[in-house]
This record gives structure tokens, sequence and C-alpha cells, in this order.
């Protein structure tokens, strides 16, 4: 008889939230659609033969015949049915010269498009050539028993000097989430008689608290990895008074993750400073931890190309990725709770699709972290545009400061090169104006998104007089199409709304942007104010940089090709 079953026991069944019981919810970076369901028909069979081990009993399954049958008859392999990241970095580790051909052996190799996809991301984040040869931050990552977008931010974050934070990150997004409902607090609930009256009007109550309990770590800084590095040093604290169970039965934590978290930052810590990423003074490691800027770029180092767009409209706020178009903030993330999140954009390491694609602890990241510390920047047709991602993610700036961003960011790029290739160089010394500039760029970016053209979500401050532009008796609505139409763009699109006041308000629509002007008495005026917010935009006049005593309209066409590095085009005829 075996003696481990020989006991009955019963659990009532569990629900999850959000989806039908029985199917996992398998997470990837890339299109996580693509995953199969890991639910299979022989692991059914196995649990039904549990029931009668030690006596006759049932065997139920919360599924109808029809979906029980749909099921694969066994679980595919493992290798078909992962993310191929790290086991590509392993396979260059063993000097394989083709991960296709090496992974095309296997009794059921995965497809090539998903090879390649690893591939790809590994070339992306540098831990490979173009030649799939692996680079010196390959070799590092592959040291590392942990995602090659979370190992690169270790090694980040010991290159830095964040390195304690980051290593806190890292560790917990390496287990499962510590911000769950604790096991011994739902188990005693569920002994009360009250439990069962009430059931589903108290296990909502335990998500809100416990919701709650989250937001209080995150201190408005909108990071949910922030927040995952004060739950732990609170915890830390809390052990160190006797008081950790307390900590965590109110603060809606798991002891036994924020253990695995301490037991994982203490490997890392022996792999790098093995490796010789870690000074042996833990201070020298730690010099800019404070600098919570410096915090965010390495997090957006080791989480791009999870990056998703905030735009902001009038009263609501939408996220937008490049593979999936509009996504979802996740219900227990800290930047759920807001109404506006001041950062351009938000890095994330993990997508769960249910219905719809949800985002997973996200971290606010301005303009000069996404350029300097994201993928490749390269120059666009236009002076001054800059892009990323293959054009997917555009900075339109003045032609000198574009030029500035892509020497730093070349300048920056190769000083990590050589402290990976030489880890005896101190950078900090080596390299102490680059990094001293890198430092203030990252920490005085006021995260406003001026340089993406699109972002609306802060405008210039208002001047009092928005007869500048029609000074010399010009239609605003007639000058900003002449503008867009003259910069090689569709005319704008207005869209008029009738207030309860009896007023009218105007939106104007251009190339994704939208702006919204003030209430007014019928629509042509309505629409007049809103091509001057654009228009008030588009040049960036204000009252802070026009000279109040200069009566002459502003030359907005001039300002408008500047905005966006076309030259003008000459007005004179041919000869």
């Amino acid at each position: 008889m075996n003696l481990q079953n020989s006991h009955q026991s019963y659990e009532p069944p569990r629900w999850p939230h959000g989806k039908a019981p029985g199917f996992h919810s398998i997470t990837a970076y890339r299109d996580l659609s693509t995953f199969p369901n890991s639910t299979q028909q022989s692991s059914w069979l196995q649990r039904r033969g549990r029931a009668g081990r030690v006596q006759p009993g049932d065997c139920y399954h919360l599924y109808p015949r029809c979906v029980y049958e749909a099921f694969a008859e066994y679980q595919l392999p493992e290798l078909l049915r992962t993310p191929l990241n790290s086991l590509c970095l392993q396979i260059k580790s063993l000097q394989v010269r083709s991960i296709g051909e090496f992974l095309s052996a296997a009794l059921q190799p995965p497809k090539p498009l998903a090879v390649q996809n690893a591939v790809d991301f590994l070339k992306m984040i540098g831990a490979l050539d173009e030649k799939e040869n692996l680079t010196n931050l390959g070799k590092f990552l592959s040291m590392l028993p942990v995602d090659p977008k979370l190992g690169k931010m270790l090694v980040m974050g010991a290159i830095f000097r964040c390195f304690d934070p980051v290593l806190t990150i890292v560790s917990g997004l390496s287990v499962r989430d510590p911000f769950l409902l604790p096991q011994e607090k739902k188990d005693v609930s569920m002994k009360s008689t009250c439990y069962w009256i009430c059931k589903p009007s108290i296990v909502h109550l335990f998500y809100i608290l416990a919701g709650i309990a989250k937001s209080r770590f995150s201190a408005k800084d909108y990071s949910d990895h922030m927040a995952l590095v004060r739950a732990y040093e609170g915890w830390k604290d809390a052990e160190r008074e006797g008081s950790a169970y307390e900590y965590c039965w109110r603060n809606f934590l798991s002891a036994q993750t924020l253990q695995a978290i301490h037991s994982l930052r203490k490997q890392f810590s022996f792999i790098l400073r093995d490796a010789g990423l870690l000074d042996e003074d833990t201070g020298t490691n730690n010099k800019l931890s404070h600098n919570q800027s410096m915090v965010r770029a390495v997090i957006c180092s080791g989480l791009f190309p999870g990056i998703s767009s905030v735009v902001h409209r009038e009263t609501s706020m939408s996220f937008k990725t490049m593979d999936d178009g509009q996504v979802f903030l996740y219900a227990n993330s800290v930047n759920a709770r807001y109404q506006t999140i001041p950062y351009p954009w938000l890095v994330f390491g993990e997508k769960v699709k249910v219905n719809t694609v949800f985002i997973r602890d996200s971290t606010g990241i301005s303009d000069s972290i996404l350029i300097l510390f994201g993928g490749a920047l390269s120059s666009g047709v236009q002076a001054g545009h800059l892009k990323m991602l293959e054009g997917y993610i555009d900075f339109f700036m003045d032609p000198s400061l574009a030029d500035c961003y892509l020497k730093l960011k070349e300048e920056l790029d190769k000083l990590l090169r050589k402290k990976l290739d030489d880890r005896s160089i101190d950078i900090h010394k080596e390299g102490k104006y680059l990094m001293l500039a890198v430092q203030e760029l990252v920490t005085g970016d006021q995260c406003e998104g001026r340089f993406v053209f699109g972002r609306a979500s802060k405008r210039p401050k208002e001047s009092g007089d928005n007869s500048r532009f029609t000074k010399d008796g010009t239609n605003p609505k007639s000058l900003l199409q002449t503008l867009l139409m003259r910069a090689g763009h569709s005319p704008p699109k207005y869209k008029t709304k009738h207030l309860k006041t009896n007023e009218f308000r105007a939106l104007v629509e251009f190339k994704g942007m939208q702006f919204v002007g003030k209430p007014k008495k019928n629509k042509q005026l309505a629409e007049r104010d809103a091509a001057v917010e654009a228009l008030a935009w588009l040049t960036h006049t204000s009252t802070d940089n026009r000279d109040l005593d200069d009566d002459t309209p502003p030359d907005v066409t001039d300002n408008m090709v500047k905005l966006l590095g076309k030259r003008r085009r000459s007005k004179g005829r041919p000869h």
C-alpha cells in the first residue's frame, strides 16, 4: 500500500479569478497566445486512479465530455511549450556552432520560427552578436540561473552601483508574486461559519485589502518593482525585530515567497561576486541605490523591449504595446489604481492573456531613460528624428539634441562593452564625466514625453492671449491645416460636443494626437479654439519663451518644420 496516499482529504475546488477552471495561464514575453494549453487527458486519467486506491470512491472533473475529448492525449514536451531564450543561451555556451541545427536534431524539434525569435531576442539584448556568437555580456548571462533579460538587469545593476534594489527585483521576478492572499489567513477565515455564509463578499474583501496593502508600498512612484523592494526591506526589518509573521499577515504577503527571494539574493550575489562584477565593499556596490531614476534605468535595460506607451485622453488613459496594440494593467498592479500616470512609458516583464492582454509588474520611465537604456537607437529620414524597434517608437526633437543623444548612447555602449571585456576597469573613474552626464539626464528628465510626437498629456503653459495666432487675421483652422499638409500629413479632423451648459467643446485630432479646446458659444468658435490649442503645442509658444512686447505673429511654419525635422520648401519658381 502506498502510505503516502493512504489518507483521505478533501479540498474545495479553487476557481481562479478571471479564467475557466483547469486552464493554465502560460505567460511569455512574445505572443503568449501561440503557446499550447498544458492540460491533457493523461493528467486526468492519472488523477482518476487516486479515487480507488484506499477504498471505493468517485472522481469528478470540472469539464464537459466534449471539452475533455478536445484535450491532447499527452502533454507536449517542454521544448515545445516554453520560451527558448535561456535554452538557446545555454546551447551557445557549449560552443555549438548553430542553435537551429542543434535543436533540429531533437526528437520533437521546436518550430524554426520559435528558435529564430529566441535568437533575435538574444541579439536584441546584446547576448549574441550578428553571427550568433556569445558576447561578453552573453557569457555572464549564461552563468546566471535566471531568464536572460533578468540576468542583464543584474549585470547592469552591478555596473551602475545600484545593486541591492535590483537584486531584490530580479529575485522577486524569478519566483511567484509575494503580494498574494496568505494561505493562513484564507484557511482561518474558511473555518468561520460566516465565511461559508458570505463567501463571495469576504473573498472579494480580502482581494481589495490585499490591493490596498500593496499600494501602501508604492509611495506614488508608479512602480510595482519599487513596491516589491520596499515590501522586502520591511520584511527584513520585521524579521530582525522578531515580528516577521505579523508583518506578512498585516500586509498580505507570503512569508514563504519572501524567504525564497532572500535565498535567491544570496545565490545571485555569490555568482556575480565570483564573476568579478561586484566589489568586496558593499557600500561601493550601492553608491547609487538611493537614486531611483538610475534604478528605473537599470530596470528598463533589463525588461526592454517590454515597453508600453501611456496614451492620455481627456478623461482617461490607455496603454499600447507593439505586439498587442491596446493592453490593460493587471488588477493587482499599483499603477492600475491611478487615474493618471505622469510617465510617457511603462516597462514590464510579463504579459498574461485571459480574454484580453494584461501587463504585470510595470514601472514608469521617462524619454531619456528609454533612449539611453532601451534598445538600438537610429536616426530617421528627417533631421531630429530618432527611432527604436524598427520605427515603432519615434522621438522628434531639435536635430542638435538628437545628435547629442545618439553620441551619448554610443559612448555609453562602448564604455559598457569595455567594462564587460575587462572587469578590473572602474567606469565611474575612467568614464567619469560620461556617467555623470547620464545620471543628470535620467534624473533631470521631468517625464513630460515632449520628444514623443503623439503625446499630449502635458501641455505648454497658456499665455493668456490666444490671439497670437490670429493677429494677422489668419484663421487658426486654416493655419493648422496648412502646417500639417506642408509637413506631409493628412488634414486634421474635428469633433464637437454639445455640453449641458448649452456651449460647445471641440476636439481636433491628427497623427494620433488629440487637442481639446475650451467651451464656446458655437461650433465654429469651439473648433477655432481647439485649433489654437494644437498650434500652441506644435509651436511650443508660451509667455516663458516669448517677448511680451513682441507684436509680430510667430513664424509657426519654421517652428513646425523644426519640430518634424523637415526642410522648408523653397517658394521660388524654377528658372
